[in-house]
């Protein structure tokens, strides 16, 4: 008998570890490649003898192109392919987020607006071409300080928290008529509100509307000369009363946005008056090892992708909420303060660790160049810390920062020099 298709739309980043998860539960996929704009980086765990075939999207008819292999499901591999995903899934008939609401799953201006209407909060926005136009606006509204981004890449790319117009000036110009790092045009620029609070993120895994809540987290960014970039998130207990706050207002963002089927990632901040979304993407988590919440809970957001799609009815006994931590777990990204290379003692160091388990940084090599690190998409590398109580976590997390001090990135001063807290 045929094995059953699933189509992923880009399945580069954490979309790459699908196929063979797929394959464990007699599945084929067939990949589909949208375009061309998809970082190298996030390429280099694509590959394509794991697929049934590769479909250029680009290159003729892709539902022609499709129709042969007969997919039971059309899914995003990564943020890339989320448009591209709900428009296939539509034309093809098969369960899927729809297109009616697809620009406000990638618009962050759009998103905000979409959470307005539907009695939600979200935070203060505007998308504008015009500089003069941020400025009266961040002025009448008191927004100072505030944020300027992109309004539909992801990453961190390009987010930057301005104090004042000299700031938001010089932000503007580095968004404002540059290609972004989802490969689209920043014909306008979004400025946001600066949320005060602690900030989170949710994954949930989606099936007919019903959302479950897998993981949450609490995430810490730092800034490196103004550009905010990660420092580490920490998976939380099921129980308490913030993960209940949180929970309940991500299915209703999910909700609203249409996201009823598959994976989303959403970045809350809980503020004074309550969780307010930061975005959402209706793709997996991206840059993420499934070893890490396995050994943390037994399950990832991969496998119950893979459940929903494969098993739904087992799926859709599972309750809303219900991961339990078998051990703590923290990931630290890796952050350098300027362009350098890898000094492979301190490397071999890092991958020492008592708590680590994995991590992207298995894949460095000593002597491979780094670059200043700005946003995601230019961290070195992450690591899995894994342990039965947080205090070996929070050893092994300094030693990760002394180690950056002094020494891991030659040519590099030392972090503490460049990089302060940002709360």
């Amino acid at each position: 008998m045929t094995r059953p298709v699933v189509a992923v739309v880009d399945p580069f980043s954490t979309g790459s570890q699908l196929a063979s998860e797929l394959a464990r539960r007699g599945w084929d996929t067939v990949a589909v490649i949208s375009g061309s704009s998809v970082p190298a980086d996030f390429r280099t765990g694509f590959r394509p003898e794991r697929y049934r075939a590769v479909v250029d999207a680009a290159d003729g008819d892709p539902l022609a192109r499709l129709g042969p292999y007969r997919p039971a499901h059309v899914i995003a591999g990564c943020e890339w392919g989320v448009t591209t995903a709900d428009r296939l899934a539509e034309q093809l008939g098969l369960p899927g987020n729809g297109t009616r609401l697809s620009p406000c799953r990638r618009d962050k201006f759009a998103m905000a607006e979409r959470l307005r209407e539907t009695g939600l909060d979200a935070a203060a926005s505007l998308a504008t071409d015009r500089l003069e136009e941020v400025l009266a606006w961040a002025d009448a509204g008191g927004h100072w300080p505030l944020v300027i981004k992109p309004p539909a890449s992801a990453g961190s790319d390009s987010v930057a928290i301005c104090a004042d117009p000299a700031q938001a000036a010089a932000a503007f110009e580095r968004v404002h008529g540059r290609t972004d790092r989802i490969g689209g045009l920043n014909e306008r620029v979004l400025a946001q509100e600066l949320l005060v609070g602690d900030q989170y993120f949710v994954n949930t895994v989606s099936l007919d509307g019903r959302h479950y809540v897998h993981e949450i987290w609490r995430e810490r960014r730092t800034t490196v000369d103004g550009a905010v970039v990660y420092d580490y998130q920490e998976l939380l207990p099921t129980e308490g009363a913030e993960q209940r706050v949180l929970a309940a207002y991500v299915v209703r963002v999910l909700d609203a946005l249409g996201i009823a089927h598959g994976p989303a990632h959403a970045e809350v901040m809980l503020t004074p008056r309550g969780p307010v979304l930061i975005e959402v993407g209706a793709r997996l988590e991206g840059s993420v090892t499934s070893r890490g919440p396995e050994a943390a809970t037994g399950r990832s957001q991969v496998s119950l992708t893979v459940d929903a799609l494969t098993a739904p009815d087992d799926f859709a006994r599972l309750p809303g909420t219900d991961y339990r931590l078998r051990q703590h777990l923290r990931v630290v990204c890796l952050i350098a303060s300027r362009d350098g290379r890898v000094a492979g003692e301190p490397l071999a160091e890092l991958r020492g660790l008592p708590t680590y388990l994995c991590g992207s940084v298995d894949r460095l090599e000593p002597g491979a160049p780094v670059r200043r690190t700005v946003d995601l998409f230019t961290s070195p590398g992450h690591l899995y810390l894994v342990g039965a109580g947080r205090d070996g976590i929070e050893r092994d997390y300094r030693l990760v920062r002394e180690l950056e001090r002094t020494g891991l990135y030659r040519g590099g001063p030392r972090l503490g020099e460049t990089v302060g807290a940002a709360r």
